[in-house]
């Protein structure tokens, strides 16, 4: 009877389908009594195990993911610590979680060798050499992996340097579908460039304590873009196939090879839109339909999946009303029914697949499945979960202060502090100092190599790559002071290149309604708070035009999803567009500077691919920006304020989210305000005003003033100052150069000329930021704003204010002397002797300084032309 009740048990069907719940102690009696079987009382116990725990095992599959070169918890651009990154804690959480199972299996998903100046020094600065093992590898060794695939930024240094790279690894890597590129046009003679799989046996021990074999089959799989985006270094030698139609091609080779599971590590993120056979880059959702396939592990956008809960759950997942999309079950971690998980990025998040196989027939299936992550940072707690493996962190001891030391090479300087916390709501100076580096790049090109170009306008494209995408840590802040090569990879963080293609102006303005897709549709009648950003749209994607003036309206529809499919036909959202003061002509020829992403078609712009190279450089957009810097040794991060949200009527909350410690930057503003509330991710919520708009301040744009002529001493002074938004005419035509200027004026003068205001704030705040830099020791109600200013006061507001910005005090070498020395105030004689000293101010030619005189503007411009160019 005994034996009977097991077999009844064991072939317990509903439907035909064995029950997958677990067989409780009541259930199984009740089972027993329903069937009619008699068990006596002294027949042993029978239990779940013993009926259902034979040939069944339970397997953990450990995730890691876009690591780029975070190996330590250490921010390399701001030479900080970094608790929420560093592969050496990562490893401390899979010590726990194999303590924890049984049977597991490691992988990485790719983009490991790229991300911070640790990547560069090694690709770049101090190549591998024979013997000499890549930190990254050596540490992933050490840390035990079983198998990797490659990401799109593995291509990022050629492919021999992916070789010499990998070639020192312990474990084995995949990837099926980048393909030697034989140039015969017939695919079905195409070979692998890399093993497309492998079939590894490995032994475990299943619930009964019985070693069993199960044969695990790796599918590597990238983002086919790869041959675009690292063209330089690909074309020609390698070709790129869909996802989807690989997958398809080789989960049915591999288990008619005798794979027991596939598990498709496939370096492509989630998007809900993807299709099959189309070459998509963010695939998992089509792949996911793909028969045969038992665990997904992917990556690339940085995400995590399954989040927390659903609310933290990334709006990629999601769709436009926030609801989770069909075959997305966030809960247990599957994908159409198919076990997935993305860990994240820099080894912030440990991804976990646990899966229950059963043999049947003397075939291994998934019974069932559960993701999950594990993190190296409690951000509620706001600690550490683990501390790093001391071993793992001596073992690159030596690259990584090599790294810092590379890092801390001084380029120049900056006039004033440069952020990126408020660059996807206005014109931002981290992204301006790029792309006027990008401009200066291919001008001097155009001028030595294609002279038949030096008539067509150039502009130059730039984008947000720290704005918040992987945490509320990543943003750009450099104080006012040097500028080292960190700084330089804290403005421009990939290693692309520099190219230069020739568009329409239509697609100027097609392209620049794509990056508008990152506003959600404001309401103009509603009174409730309304976020103005789409977390869907990538932070890298939101690409910046500058040479070309215009606003966006966001009450309209976006015209382009973020995939770069159509929304809305008939929208648009890029208003006043215009070139030099004229709405830009469709049919008119521009030169626009970007990178070998954009050009190759990375984000899916309209009417980018395929472009007219004028410039295709192997020079690196990065190091372009070093050059740049080096080359004028003073940067001036002044916004010109190309671009901006036009104004709505009406009373409406618009909020965005960026980091707290904008606060500060907030405050100098007159559109910005923070809440002091955050959202669940530790993102700081912003208010920003759009009753009134942003008045472009481009020097391409310079009023012509009918008071100053061609030959009139100040012009090139009065041109270049309100070209950079420093001062402004009078009235739209007239400046009044021999007006007298105020105490007022001139503070603000400096004070923008510092960076601390960009030209919108009222004078009486200016005022206020010159008194608090130390511009005037005098209180801003003691200050009399309305006196004009004399010319010994405009020495001494000079000299505090060069000392501001150069961070430290100066002291003339000696004291100069003029006829009506006698006249200068004892207390500013310093200071006048200072200005000339650093020829920011002389005396007249009958050898007076002519202290208590009232100073022009013309003057007054004279002197901040020459203070900004120190």
């Amino acid at each position: 009877m005994l034996l009977l009740s097991r077999l009844a048990i064991q072939k317990n069907y509903i439907g035909g389908n064995i029950l997958k719940k677990v067989i409780t102690k009541k259930s199984l009696a009740s089972t027993v009594l329903a069937l009619g079987i008699l068990v006596p009382q002294a027949a042993p116990s029978i239990t779940y195990a013993e009926v259902m725990d034979k040939d069944v095992v339970k397997l953990r599959i450990m995730e890691t993911t876009d690591t780029h070169t975070n190996l330590l918890s250490y921010d390399y651009f701001k030479g900080t610590a970094a608790d929420k990154v560093g592969l050496v804690k990562t490893a401390q959480l899979i010590k726990q979680a194999r303590q924890e199972s049984k049977n597991s299996v490691l992988v990485d998903n790719g983009d490991t060798i790229q991300g911070t100046p640790l990547g560069t020094y090694m690709a770049k600065i101090n190549p591998l050499k024979d013997g000499q093992v890549h930190p990254v590898i050596r540490i992933m060794n050490e840390m035990g992996y079983d198998m990797a695939t490659l990401g799109n930024h593995e291509f990022n240094y050629g492919l021999d340097f992916l070789d010499e790279t990998y070639d020192d690894a312990n474990f084995g890597y995949v990837n099926a579908n980048v393909y030697v590129d034989d140039k015969d046009n017939n695919p079905d003679n195409d070979q692998n460039k890399f093993t497309p799989y492998k079939i590894v046996e490995k032994k475990v021990v299943d619930e009964n304590g019985v070693e069993q074999t199960i044969k695990i089959g790796y599918l590597g799989l990238v983002a086919p873009q790869i041959t675009d985006w690292d063209k330089a270094h690909l074309d020609g030698k390698v070709i790129t196939k869909d996802i989807v139609a690989t997958a398809e091609k080789f989960v049915p080779q591999m288990k008619a090879e005798g794979a027991d599971i596939v598990i498709a590590m496939t370096h492509s993120g989630f998007n809900g839109a993807a299709e099959a056979n189309k070459n998509a880059e963010d695939a998992i959702y089509p792949l996911s339909k793909v028969a045969g396939i038992d665990a997904i592990t992917f990556s690339h956008t940085h995400k995590v999946f399954p989040a927390a809960d659903e609310k933290s759950l990334d709006a990629l997942f999601k769709d436009k009303d926030g609801k989770v999309l069909p075959g997305v079950d966030n809960v247990k971690g599957t994908i159409n029914g198919v076990a997935a998980v993305q860990a994240g990025f820099g080894g912030e998040k440990l991804g976990l697949i646990d899966l229950t196989l059963k043999k049947e027939d003397g075939k291994w299936k998934v019974l069932d499945s559960q993701s999950s992550t594990t993190q190296i940072y409690d951000a509620a707690a706001k600690k550490p979960t683990v501390e790093a493996d001391p071993a793992l962190t001596d073992s690159i001891k030596a690259e990584h202060e090599a790294t810092i030391a590379y890092t801390m090479g001084k380029l120049g300087t900056t006039t004033a502090p440069i952020h990126s916390y408020f660059a996807l709501v206005q014109d931002d100076p981290s992204v301006q100092v790029v792309t006027a580096a990008q401009k200066w790049y291919v001008e001097k090109y155009v001028n030595t190599n294609a002279p038949e170009y030096k008539d067509t306008p150039i502009l130059s494209v730039g984008a947000p790559f720290k704005a918040g995408r992987n945490g509320v840590e990543e943003f750009t802040e450099i104080k006012q002071g040097d500028l080292t090569i960190r700084s330089a990879g804290d403005l421009y963080l990939y290693d692309n290149t520099l190219k230069a293609i020739l568009v329409k102006g239509s697609v100027v303005k097609e392209w620049l309604e794509m990056s508008a897709g990152k506003f959600n549709q404001i309401d103009p009648g509603k009174k409730e708070e309304q976020a103005l950003l789409d977390p869907s749209f990538q932070v890298f994607n939101f690409d910046v035009i500058d040479g070309v003036t215009y606003q966006v309206d966001v009450t309209k529809p976006a015209k382009y999803k973020p995939d770069g499919t159509i929304n809305n036909a008939d929208s648009s959202r890029i208003v006043n567009l215009q070139y030099n003061g004229k709405a830009v002509d469709p049919n008119q020829d521009f030169i626009v500077v970007t990178n070998n992403y954009r050009a190759g078609g990375g984000g899916n712009f309209p009417g980018v691919k395929g472009s007219k190279y004028i410039v295709d450089s192997a020079d690196e957009n990065r190091q372009i920006l070093m050059d740049y810097i080096a080359e004028n040794k003073e940067i001036n991060p002044t916004i010109d304020k190309n671009w901006s949200i036009a104004p709505i009527n009406g009373d409406v909350n618009v909020t965005f989210t960026s980091s707290p410690k904008a606060e500060e930057y907030a405050k100098i503003t007159d559109n910005i305000s923070y809440t002091g509330k955050t959202d669940d991710k530790g993102f700081g919520i912003f208010t920003l005003d759009l009753s009134k708009g942003q008045s472009p301040a481009s020097g391409q744009d310079t009023p012509e003033f009918t008071d100053v002529t061609d030959n009139h001493w100040a012009k090139n002074y009065i041109d270049s100052l309100v070209g950079k938004g420093v001062i402004k005419g009078k009235t739209d035509t007239t400046f009044n150069p021999e007006g007298i200027i105020t105490r007022g004026q001139f503070a603000a003068l400096l004070v923008r000329s510092l960076g601390l205001s960009d030209g919108t704030l009222t004078v009486e705040k200016e005022i206020e930021l010159a008194y608090k830099n130390g511009l005037t020791t005098m209180s801003p109600a003691k200050f009399a704003p309305n006196d004009a200013i004399t010319r010994e006061q405009m020495a001494y507001m000079t000299v505090r204010a060069y000392e501001k910005k150069t961070g430290k005090p100066y002291k003339a070498t000696k004291t100069v002397t003029y006829k009506d020395s006698k006249n200068i105030h004892k207390g500013l004689a310093y200071s006048v002797s200072a200005a000339n000293e650093l020829k920011l101010m002389n005396g007249y030619t009958n050898g007076k300084f002519e202290p208590k005189t009232s100073a022009t503007r013309a003057q007054a411009a004279r002197v901040v032309y020459d203070f900004l160019n120190k």
